[in-house]
């Protein structure tokens, strides 16, 4: 066979004809194309030698594992038309790693956030992952567990079912919007392009050192199309059964405390009375005045068991030469139970009657450690911590995606058309808070008891030490102490539904028109809906009149519930009578006791009526219809190729929330010193919000690369993109609470403080906008062999910045509670959009196959970002850096294979990541790394044997108030090293 290249042949495609890139291309594509080429080199033998022919090239082409799965990733990367970087698999339903979001940690610029130690979320250059928009085959899928949210849930998706993913990190018109950080792509299989009759079974079981369970997870893959080969229908299946156990030490609400000197808002300047704990005092006198101390310490185990299962059915048609016609159907849920034991010692900890020592950080200016005793002033007080509560949910998250795609090949274009809808409903069935004192509190006794006589806390480097009495188990199994807190034990839950209809329809014509060689243009409609829900589970006595009670008016509430009637289990009845166990990370304890969750269930379901409430005035819609339309010219032009194009979208913005105000009246009755309760002790007004707006972005964008020669590309880009903010910080209710003088009075000895707090979203926020370029250099000088350089700069406006500030606002007033006029609500915790922000980087890459079956992938990102202006209805609040990012990542995997097995070690780490704004400061995260190992052995020629250990290293994540300092500690949290072995059959 000759290859022919006439004179008028692009350089780039002339390189590739030749070149080991080829090589590395056809490696990668298969057996297909060598099986044709073999069969055209063998017109002229005869039928022995044609034989021999196809044998050899099928040994030769079909070439599969880590080196033609990587090959592959760079022919992607080489031939893209953007900056873009590749994943595909190995071979059929063989990932690189578990998860999607595990292996998309490997590209350069890339940070993922974990959920029970698996991959979760995706950020893309120092962006938060709400501005990484993830797409299947093309459009938006939605994956919402109950608090909804933009970016997508990777734990979601099954690896199985993906044969490659790219990330874009630049932009082009022809991509839907949304993707500031970057767009993802996630590609499944399709029937006409597989063999007939192929597929694939894994079976597989996991084991963690937090859970000490051993778990199935099962994922069958099979393709079958007709002799005729048009038509076909690709199945997909997975189930999994996973328990993740997460232990966390945390910290929260630092503030300073001070007599004399006040605390500070985000500039820096005095706040008057505001927040005032001290001078805290402790038993021998000594005064500890201007501190930061946290206003709770915590310890947390949470347990889930997850049932995740998946399904796909793809059939697909070639009607004619010309016509193809494809549907998709997506299924998955996601049941879950989950548990979280807590222990607290919260803000009435800060007592001089409990307080005996108190430690600080060298500057003597933040708290670190203090220790308490019951008897600290001399007598028995009622200390009341450590405060033992927790939450039980039981929950379902669904997730479908049904959508028809039509693909015409004329002779001088292509028409592609797609629509489709996808709908994802999560939240809880069953939802259940309980807590319980160390002391008798609540119990009617006249005399004190603690089931813990002395306790205490102190952070060293990483983590949290706790410490208690530890005859706290047997005082309390003796019913010493273990006082119901019924306003600490509730029953509410949230519950969303996330929707959207899609349509779209794409024209690209091959044209002879100067250098452009294709216009493309389009067109896409989508209708998003999100409703987000508050239900309440009231538990009520067998005889009480539920219909009476709703036909009369009088409606049921809290106070009816089993909680504050003398229904809730005395605590030697549901503690667990020894202590948690297997806390291996996350924090240090002697002593943890927790709630027995399915005896305290059993206790309330046998002996109460379950009378469900869903609050209409908790609530909050979204609405987003949006229109889009594109024009983009793809050009060569002798060595050099890209495109340039533009997006206008319209997108038309409702939301709608029910806000509320709660006035907190009395909390104890000074005569009897019982919990005060119905509208003496609190009341609840509602305030339906609705407002709609409308936003028109234009996004130009120019894509351009250079091939220098048969090996270097040269490349750069320049866009302006947009992302919409998150459901949260744009529909959440606003929920704003009153503590009067009277309550304040009767929690004095807490530290509990008169007047206004709250939280809401906020409707004004506008989109995201970036206007960003990129610059990179890559040389391929071997197959499956590379290195470039890239450098990029992202000039940011109306980033989203949660924030904890002072709210002052005008006052409609609350009769006989408060009158009318100016108020200040402090700390509201809500979110601005920052301006003005930049993010600009460098990103470094190698990839190099040895010849003896070696081969190394590594590659750095530096990120650098400014102090922007944060704001809140245009008035400046403070500043931040772009909250998600990071400044630095590093990657590192090694591999060697052969016929029989291969090996692969992978080491992560990401710096320092910037959080949200709180007291002023932002949150950051610490560096974090990690080594994962696979390594899979051939059994037979169609049967694998696989292994992997995912997080080695026992890595814990840590966040910190502020980068000032190493003391203001938030939390640490250990999920577990995990092990895998399997068996992967091939057919």
């Amino acid at each position: 066979m000759v290859n022919r290249i006439d004179s008028k042949t692009p350089a780039w495609k002339k390189g590739l004809t030749r070149s080991l890139l080829s090589l590395a291309v056809l490696t990668a594509l298969g057996s297909n194309f060598g099986v044709a080429q073999a069969q055209e080199a063998s017109a002229d033998t005869d039928d022995s030698s044609t034989a021999t022919t196809k044998e050899q090239v099928t040994e030769v082409i079909e070439v599969r594992g880590i080196r033609a799965s990587q090959a592959e990733n760079l022919a992607v990367k080489r031939l893209a038309g953007a900056v873009v970087d590749a994943i595909t698999a190995e071979d059929i339903g063989k990932f690189p790693d578990k998860n999607v979001a595990d292996s998309l940690q490997r590209v350069p610029g890339v940070v993922i956030s974990r959920s029970g130690g698996e991959g979760a979320a995706v950020s893309i250059r120092g962006l938060s992952s709400e501005l990484t928009f993830t797409q299947l085959n093309g459009n938006f899928i939605a994956s919402s567990p109950g608090e909804p949210s933009r970016s997508f849930d990777y734990a979601l998706l099954p690896s199985a079912m993906i044969s490659k993913v790219e990330v874009y990190k630049s932009s082009e018109a022809r991509l839907d919007e949304g993707g500031v950080g970057g767009t993802i792509l996630l590609h499944t299989r399709k029937p006409l392009d597989m063999d007939s009759g192929s597929g694939v079974m894994n079976v597989e079981a996991t084991y963690a050192d937090v859970t000490d369970d051993y778990e199935p997870h099962f994922t069958g893959v099979y393709s079958w199309k007709n002799e005729a080969e048009n038509f076909g229908i690709l199945l997909g299946y997975t189930k999994q059964d996973r328990t993740n156990r997460t232990l966390t030490g945390s910290t929260s609400d630092w503030r300073w405390t001070s007599q004399t000197i006040k605390p500070v808002d985000v500039n820096g300047n005095v706040v008057p009375n505001k927040d005032l704990i001290g001078p805290i005092v402790d038993a021998t006198g000594t005064k500890y005045e201007g501190y930061w101390v946290p206003q709770v310490v915590r310890a947390g185990i949470t347990n889930e068991k997850r049932e995740r299962e998946g399904i796909q059915i793809t059939p697909q048609w070639q009607l004619t030469d010309k016509l193809e016609v494809g549907i998709n159907y997506f299924g998955f849920t996601l049941g879950q139970d989950m548990t979280l034991s807590v222990l607290d010692m919260p803000e009435w900890s800060l007592n001089p009657n409990f307080v005996t020592n108190m430690n600080t950080d060298p500057s003597n200016s933040v708290i670190t450690g203090i220790d308490y005793s019951a008897g600290a002033a001399g007598a028995q007080n009622d200390m009341q911590f450590p405060w033992i509560r927790g939450t039980y949910v039981k929950e379902e998250s669904t997730s479908d995606t049904y959508d028809f795609n039509l693909k015409y090949e004329g002779d001088a274009f292509t028409a592609r058309l797609v629509f489709g809808h996808t709908k994802a409903k999560g939240g809880p069935t069953e939802s259940w808070e309980a807590a319980y004192k160390s002391s008798n509190w609540g119990e009617g006794d006249k005399f004190v008891e603690n089931a813990a006589q002395y306790a205490g806390w102190n952070m060293t480097g990483d983590s949290i030490n706790m410490y208690m009495d530890p005859a706290i188990i047997t005082n309390l199994m003796a019913g010493v102490g273990g006082g119901r807190d019924p306003g600490s034990s509730n029953s509410s839950f949230v519950r969303s539904t996330l929707a959207e209809t899609y349509g779209q329809v794409d024209l690209d014509f091959n044209v002879d028109f100067s250098v452009f060689t294709m216009i493309r243009a389009g067109y896409k409609y989508r209708n998003g809906e999100l409703h987000r829900e508050t239900g309440n589970n009231f538990f009520l006595p067998k005889d009480f009149d539920i219909e009476g009670a709703l036909a009369s008016g009088r409606g049921i509430n809290v106070f009816d519930s089993y909680q504050w009637n003398g229904g809730m289990p005395a605590a030697n009845k549901v503690i667990n009578t020894s202590s948690e166990g297997n806390i291996p990370g996350g924090f240090n304890i002697n002593v943890m006791p927790t709630i027995n969750w399915n005896a305290y269930r059993d206790m309330i379901t046998s002996n109460y009526q379950l009378y469900t409430r869903i609050e209409d005035n908790f609530v909050y819609d979204i609405t987003e219809v949006i229109n889009a339309g594109y024009l983009q010219g793809d050009f060569e032009f002798s060595s050099l190729r890209g495109n340039v194009g533009a997006r206008v979208v319209r997108t038309e913005t409702t939301g709608a929330s029910t806000d509320l105000y709660t006035y907190f009246l009395d909390h104890t009755d000074d005569v009897t010193g019982l919990p005060v309760t119905g509208n003496k002790r609190f009341i609840e007004k509602f305030d339906v919000i609705s407002q709609t707006k409308t936003d028109t972005n234009v996004l130009p964008s120019f894509n351009i690369a250079w091939d220098a020669s048969d090996n270097l590309v040269v490349r750069g880009a320049v866009a302006k993109v947009m992302s919409r903010p998150g459901y949260g910080a744009l529909g959440s209710q606003e929920r704003i609470s009153f503590v009067s003088d009277e309550w304040a009075e009767d929690r004095a000895s807490f530290n509990e403080l008169p007047g206004f707090r709250g939280s809401g979203g906020n409707k004004n926020l506008k989109p995201y906008e970036s206007v960003q370029s990129d610059l990179s250099v890559e040389y391929y000088y071997g197959k499956g062999s590379a290195v470039g350089i890239a450098v990029f700069n992202k000039d940011v406006d109306n980033f989203v910045v949660p924030l904890i500030i002072s709210s002052t606002r005008d006052f409609a007033g609350q009769p006989g509670v408060v009158p009318a006029g100016p108020i200040t609500v402090s700390p509201y915790s809500t979110s601005g959009n920052g301006s003005d922000a930049n993010s600009k980087g460098v990103e470094v890459f190698i990839q190099h196959a040895f010849e003896n079956g070696f081969g190394v992938n590594a590659n750095y990102t530096h990120n650098k970002t400014n102090q922007a202006n944060v704001s809140v209805q245009g008035e400046k609040v403070g500043e931040s850096p772009l909250v998600g990012s990071a400044d630095y990542q590093y990657n590192l995997s090694a591999y060697y294979e052969n016929d029989d097995y291969s090996l692969r070690a992978s080491y992560n780490k990401r710096g320092e990541v910037v959080g949200g704004l709180a007291n002023g400061l932002n949150i950051f995260s610490d560096p974090y790394d990690q080594v994962d190992l696979n390594a899979s052995y051939s059994v037979t020629e169609t049967l694998v044997a696989t292994a992997a250990v995912v997080n080695l290293t026992e890595s814990e994540s840590v966040q910190r108030l502020g980068n000032d300092t190493d003391s203001r500690f938030l939390s640490s949290s250990y999920s577990g090293r995990r092990f895998y072995v399997g068996l992967n059959y091939k057919f």
